[in-house]
């Protein structure tokens, strides 16, 4: 295949001057009545709700991993629960523009993500399918569970679904949506395309390349995202990833009819820490997270810096990087800044920062 392409020597030995893009940083400027009239105060409302939900779900866990109990309710939960307060607009945001047939996948930090995915399907599909889905899964045990305390719609049903399927694999009950197998790190829930977490830093990033290229390959509907942190910037896979997802013979040498690149999203939650330190200013030298896409290709991979306090901002950005990914013209990075006000875990005491940052 690579006997197909010539190197010019006069070409390659010509004298010019690389030129980078710019990449855009916080660019999204906030309109309060251009953003009612596109979402409605219905949708508003709902975005905001399934902030509250992840916020008040990972409150409850780390209520359990440290008191106990929560609201009266004692339990003792061995496993692990890496929390991501804080950055529930990030979650929320870039799922409301996703359908099912878009893929994420995420670290072991995506109890948010996993219930923002979830209920953005919920919003999307119909009732009947809903209740398909819900009394196929696992011969329907999940959702036999949840009847028994739902009053309400069918969208009403499906949200306690989500909720119940979620928090029962993480406690790691037979009634979670894996049965209990995967826990908190290893949560998935296919029908709303919400795939594997992944307990190694970065390790979503080569798998995620792998689904995009199936979809690809297969002409299969949808993009997929690996949200993975700012930390796993310094993982070796990470960037094995990009490479393979940028490779030029998808547009140089494939046949067009499977050519393109992989539609594949690599979105940094950038909660500016790592496990072992602050990536940016200290173990790291990019200064910019997003500026690591001009190393790539010449697209600098589309990337951008996205405020994810803001969940439109989310929104907007994952919107416009969807039809690029769509086109096969990616991939696509995203610097999407964030912050965890919970430790790594319920056992770290945040000693690496002080109170008047947080």
């Amino acid at each position: 295949m690579t006997k197909l392409i010539t190197i010019d020597p006069s070409e390659a030995r010509k004298k010019s001057t690389i030129k980078s893009k710019d990449i855009p940083v916080n660019a999204y400027v906030s309109n309060p009545k251009k953003e009612a009239k596109r979402y409605g105060q219905e949708n508003l409302a709902r975005i905001y709700r399934d902030m509250v939900y992840i916020r008040e779900f990972e409150t409850m866990l780390d209520r359990i991993k440290k008191e106990g109990a929560y609201e009266g309710i004692e339990y003792n939960h061995r496993g692990p629960a890496h929390l991501s307060i804080g950055q529930e607009a990030s979650a929320v945001g870039q799922a409301y523009h996703l359908s099912p047939d878009d893929f994420i996948f995420g670290s072991h930090r995506s109890h948010g993500e996993i219930l923002a995915k979830s209920l953005a399907a919920i919003a999307q599909l119909s009732e009947d399918d809903l209740m398909r889905i819900m009394e196929s899964y696992m011969e329907g045990a999940p959702l036999r569970v949840v009847e028994q305390f739902t009053e309400g719609s069918v969208k009403d049903l499906a949200v306690n679904y989500v909720l119940y399927g979620t928090l029962a694999e993480i406690f790691s009950r037979e009634n979670g949506f894996n049965k209990g197998l995967g826990g908190s790190m290893h949560a998935f829930f296919a029908p709303f395309g919400v795939m594997p977490n992944n307990a190694i830093v970065g390790g979503s990033a080569d798998i995620a390349v792998g689904a995009a290229l199936f979809k690809r390959v297969n002409r299969k509907p949808g993009i997929v995202i690996a949200n993975i942190g700012d930390g796993s910037m310094g993982c070796g896979p990470v960037w094995e990833a990009m490479m393979f997802a940028a490779m030029d013979q998808y547009r140089t040498l494939w046949d067009k009819e499977i050519g393109g690149s992989p539609p594949i999203l690599f979105n940094f939650m950038n909660n500016f820490y790592g496990m072992g330190g602050q990536p940016q200013g200290e173990t790291m030298g990019f200064g910019m997270l997003a500026r690591v896409g001009l190393g790539v290709n010449p697209e600098a991979m589309h990337a951008e810096r996205v405020d994810g306090y803001n969940p439109l901002a989310v929104a907007d950005a994952v919107e416009r990087k969807k039809k690029i990914l769509e086109e096969g013209l990616g991939p696509v990075l995203l610097d999407t800044i964030t912050y965890r006000f919970s430790g790594h875990s319920p056992s770290d005491a945040s000693a690496y920062r002080d109170k008047a940052e947080v």
